[in-house]
């Protein structure tokens, strides 16, 4: 058991790293809910200062579509801009002085009149986040397309059931948890994959490269512990950081969907049955042996360096890496099957988003597991090689 007094005096160390604690505990916890607040905050005071922001419209063509023009007009939200001139119409939209222009042909009525189709050009500039523009433009053309219809089929004396060959019904069997976990369940392992790295980042590079600068690797290696022991020690009290992290990142998540005033009952109710304990523990089974997986690749990493800084410029640059895989998970056609069940951090991406959806297939999962646990373990013995080898030990 000499490694759990290896472990223990490394807690201690640890625990008195401000740095390490302020990464471990106070980023994830109050980081997360702060963040997913303001984001909400913002995104819902932009959409607010957008449904109520007047839309400019530049119309050309009024003479020959009155009525039309007319139904622009009478909108509450629409401005009608004139006195344009035709060739500046596109810069005006480039500089956001206008946001749309509707232009009409000279045929307008006589195709309408022919029950054919006439033409409408828009232009627009399509950096509107929330489209708003468009959508209120195709409500009041469809409006007034339907209304010419239905003239049409009464002056030709026809039912509107037929030029409606198909009336489709369609019904969505996927459950609302279903809906919401595979919308949200795709950028959730964001979280705790992130923290979970951070948290195991700063212990690991502290003890490794951490020591080697402060000379107090030489007083371990001369204790009566064996070079596996300390390795084991080290390891962790690494895992136990990345482990805590990502739960309080997890837990920081919950606790800021719960103080989001925006979200509507059923929704939240949905989603308090997708944050049940029995999702958590599944998850946080997940969240080990990633942890473990990323302790001892850091741990071997850092005890490669030459020091503290050269430890952070090799581990930096992982953080890309980890973002990238996560992010694969997230794009259509990308699911948990038998091959992505062997990738890691990809896995951990599809099956946490399978979990929080309820569809999780048992056998993936098992795979899963061992195949973190499997990249695990040949981490820490990879760890425990380098702590053997003099060379690597004391690189300088």
């Amino acid at each position: 058991m000499k490694y759990w007094i290896i472990a223990k005096k490394e807690i201690l160390d640890t625990a008195r790293d401000k740095r390490t604690l302020l990464m471990m505990i106070v980023m994830p916890l109050l980081l997360v809910p702060t963040l997913i607040g303001t984001l909400m905050k913002i995104e819902s005071s932009q959409r607010e200062k957008a449904s109520e922001q007047k839309i400019k419209i530049h119309f050309v063509g009024k003479e020959f579509a009155p009525t039309l023009y007319r139904s622009f007009e009478s909108m509450e939200k629409v401005v009608i801009v004139n006195d344009i001139p035709e060739d500046s119409v596109e810069i005006y939209l480039q500089n956001e002085v206008l946001d749309a222009s509707v232009t009409i042909q000279e045929d307008y009525q006589s195709k309408i009149d022919q029950n054919s189709q006439a033409k409408i050009q828009i232009q627009f500039k399509g950096t509107d986040s929330f489209n708003t523009t468009q959508e209120v433009i195709k409500i009041l053309l469809k409006s007034s397309e339907d209304e010419i219809i239905d003239k049409r089929m009464a002056r030709l004396n026809i039912e509107q059931d037929i030029v409606q060959a198909y009336k489709v019904e369609y019904v969505d069997v996927a459950s609302k948890q279903e809906v919401i976990g595979s919308l949200i369940g795709g950028w959730l392992p964001y979280i705790f994959i992130l923290f979970g790295f951070l948290g195991a980042m700063y212990p690991a590079l502290d003890l490794g490269s951490g020591e080697k600068e402060r000379g107090t690797l030489e007083t371990i290696l001369s204790s009566p512990a064996s070079r596996f022991d300390i390795v084991l020690g080290k390891f962790l009290v690494i895992m136990l950081a990345a482990f805590l992290t990502a739960f309080l990142a997890l837990t920081g998540l919950i606790i800021g969907i719960n103080f989001i005033p925006d979200i509507p009952p059923q929704m939240m109710k949905v989603i308090d049955d997708m944050f049940a304990f029995k999702t958590i523990f599944i998850i946080m089974t997940l969240v080990l042996p990633v942890s473990a997986f990323f302790s001892a690749a850091l741990l071997g990493l850092s005890i490669y360096a030459k020091s503290f800084k050269e430890a952070q410029s090799i581990a930096a640059p992982l953080n890309i890496a980890i973002v990238f895989t996560a992010v694969i998970g997230t794009m259509p056609g990308i699911e948990l099957n038998a091959v992505t069940a062997l990738i890691p951090i990809l896995n951990v991406s599809l099956a946490s988003k399978d979990i929080f959806a309820g569809v999780i297939n048992p056998f993936y999962m098992i795979e899963v597991y061992l195949s973190l646990f499997g990249f695990a373990i040949l981490s820490v013995l990879g760890c425990a090689r380098a702590f053997n080898d003099e060379n690597t030990l004391f690189r300088n």
